[in-house]
């Protein structure tokens, strides 16, 4: 387990310094004091990051806190635009859900903004493709999802629908303690990435695997959606 949990350290690691799109100098610091929403920018014709880009919720709607605020990840744009209370809207590269406040079995839930989300997403799915081609590769495959198992089981990869439009590919890594999936689109720019444990019960069931990913997905898709205010540039 320790070196299936390794590898999946890697890939993340790998993905994360590829998808992380920070176009000048991002940090905590450079955030406001207090802010209800954040924007993910849009670039100008002259290359610049402007305000304007998807807009994602850092509050409820009952006004509790959503956001694990030192990890969100302001951009040095000054023109940003305000809520109708006044607030700022700060431009950010990152911004990262409490788990607890996601009702969703999770470790991590993050929003990253990349320079193409399909690139990235295709990018993701390279591992999983490779291990199809592979002769001692177990694969199973449903109706919304195609997974690739080592004879063990130690570890599988899915490749499964994705709940939000565009079809862009969506592929989740396990091993024996816990699901990444590094890369789901949200738009043309920004995806999720998210860690959840495991269940016991699926190690070495890659059916039971494949529905209870699609399952996740869902559930964190009908999290994010209604925080969610698409720019569909």
């Amino acid at each position: 387990m320790q070196k299936t949990t390794s590898l999946l350290s890697l890939l993340s690691a790998l993905l994360s310094a590829l998808l992380l799109y920070q176009p000048g100098p991002a940090s905590a610091g450079t955030c406001p004091d207090f802010y209800r929403f954040v924007d993910f920018g849009l670039k100008g014709r002259d290359d610049v990051l402007y305000r304007g880009g998807s807009l994602l919720r850092a509050e409820g709607f009952d006004g509790a806190a959503l956001l694990e605020f030192k990890q969100t990840k302001c951009l040095p744009v000054e023109d940003v635009a305000k809520d109708g209370r006044g607030n700022p809207i700060p431009v950010v590269a990152a911004i990262s859900y409490s788990p607890e406040q996601t009702a969703i079995n999770l470790t991590e839930l993050s929003v990253v903004a990349v320079p193409d989300a399909n690139t990235a997403a295709e990018k993701n799915t390279e591992n999983h493709r490779n291990k199809l081609e592979q002769e001692d590769t177990v694969i199973t495959q449903g109706s919304n999802f195609l997974c690739a198992g080592n004879p063990d089981k130690a570890t599988t990869s899915c490749q499964v629908v994705s709940p939000y439009p565009g079809n862009t590919a969506l592929v989740v890594y396990c091993d024996t303690a816990q699901c990444q999936m590094p890369v789901m689109a949200i738009d043309k720019k920004i995806v999720v990435n998210a860690t959840w444990p495991r269940n016991p019960r699926s190690v070495g069931n890659d059916e039971l695997t494949g529905n209870e990913i699609i399952n996740t997905t869902k559930k964190i898709h009908d999290f994010l959606h209604p925080l969610t205010s698409l720019n569909p540039g």
